[in-house]
Formats: structure tokens, sequence, C-alpha cells
């Protein structure tokens, strides 16, 4: 979650940025270290009291305090608060197609989201039998970023789906050995892992058009797999 909170931090005008609970406990933040840990729960306590308060779960999209030093952001989505602290003069509706973009990746982050809740887990999501490992293959929503490490001769692994797999064989790897098990046709890939990747690529193994060419499989297409 802090990697979400720093990329919303880049944008022009934000100093900092903290993800507090609707119980006011701090969640996580990126916020430069002259402001300590005391000063954020204070600043969660008194979001929670003036979000409830003033209802703006209810009646604002964004509510904008403005101070002669500078501007406090307040978005409430389900189960959390994010609070930004910015300059005045911030671009609002650059900032917020990021905050929109954010609040997504963050709910599905969030302890007993109801979003995390119904997502299956890497275990769920794979198939391990006779010694086998299977998994589906997946695309990049983002094309660009498919073809880039398509382009190396990669395929791409979230963190989480790396780490299944390294325990499963009981060794970390760099490559991978993909076999389509209709056709027999195979190739061993280096592996990228992102450690960024939306949960929905958890248990799949993500490849770029020629890959996919190459092994003569679509998305959703069941690959047996072992370390290369």
């Amino acid at each position: 979650m802090k990697d979400i909170l720093q990329h919303i931090n880049s944008v022009d005008g934000v100093i900092g940025s903290a993800v507090f609970s609707q119980n006011g406990h701090v969640l996580a933040h990126a916020f430069p270290a002259l402001i300590d840990a005391a000063s954020l729960k204070k600043a969660a306590a008194l979001t929670i009291e003036c979000s409830h308060g003033l209802q703006i779960s209810q009646t604002l999209d964004l509510l904008d305090l403005r101070y002669p030093e500078g501007r406090i952001l307040v978005k409430t989505f389900p189960d959390a608060i994010l609070f930004l602290l910015c300059a005045n003069n911030i671009n609002l509706q650059v900032l917020s197609i990021t905050l929109n973009l954010a609040v997504k990746k963050m709910e599905v982050l969030l302890p007993g989201s109801s979003v995390n809740a119904t997502l299956p887990t890497v275990a769920e999501k794979t198939e391990s039998e006779d010694g086998l490992l299977r998994m589906s293959i997946s695309h990049l929503a983002n094309k660009q970023a498919s073809a880039s490490f398509d382009s190396l001769g990669m395929i791409a692994l979230s963190q989480p789906t790396y780490q299944f797999i390294s325990d499963l064989f009981k060794t970390p790897f760099k490559k991978l050995t993909l076999t389509n098990a209709a056709d027999g046709i195979s190739g061993t890939f280096p592996v990228m892992v992102m450690k960024d990747m939306d949960l929905l690529y958890d248990g799949t193994v993500v490849v770029g058009p020629g890959i996919e060419k190459k092994l003569k499989v679509n998305e959703g297409n069941k690959v047996e797999v072992k370390i290369g």
C-alpha cells in the first residue's frame, strides 16, 4: 500500500499521504520524516471526527480544507479514509484522476476488505496434481507494458505468485518452463517479478503476444509450469 501512496505523492503539490481506518488507526503512510507517528495518530483521530461530524462519506467525494500554509484533502472509501497534505497550488483535476485509480487498488489491500475477501488465493487459482503445477495465462491490461517485457523474451509474475512457486519447489528461480499441455509446445523464459501488480494477476503467468504466439495459447488457457 505504501507504493500506492508514493505514487500519489508523485503528483506535483502533494507533500504526503496516509490511509486511516474508520477507527482512527494509521494503516499506512508516506510522509516526510519530520512528521512523526504521534502527529499522524492525532491527525487520524481528528479526521475521523470531522468526517463523521460532516458525514462526508454520504455527501462529499472529496473534502478540501484550505489553510494559509497549505491544504488538507480527505477522500473516504469503504473501510478507510485517504488523507493528503498538499500545497495550495495543487491541481485537483490531475490529482482526482490519480486518486480514483489509487483507491481501487487500495480497496483490495485493506484488512477485512469485502473486495479482498472475494478474491481467490494464489493456491486456489492454481492446480498442483501428479507433481505438475498448472497455471492460467493472463495479459496485462497495459499493452505497452506487456509489449515491453515481451520484447525481452520475458514472462511476468506477481510477487505472491513468485513466492508461491518458490515455496512449492523449495528453491528460488530466475526462469520458468511453460508447456502447452494440449500441443506439447514448451519454452523456457526469464521471469520478471512485478511487485505492484493487481491482485487479479495472482496465481497466473502474464505473457505478451510474442510468447503467447510461440506457445499457441490464449488468455485463460492452462500451462504446465516448471522451474527452468
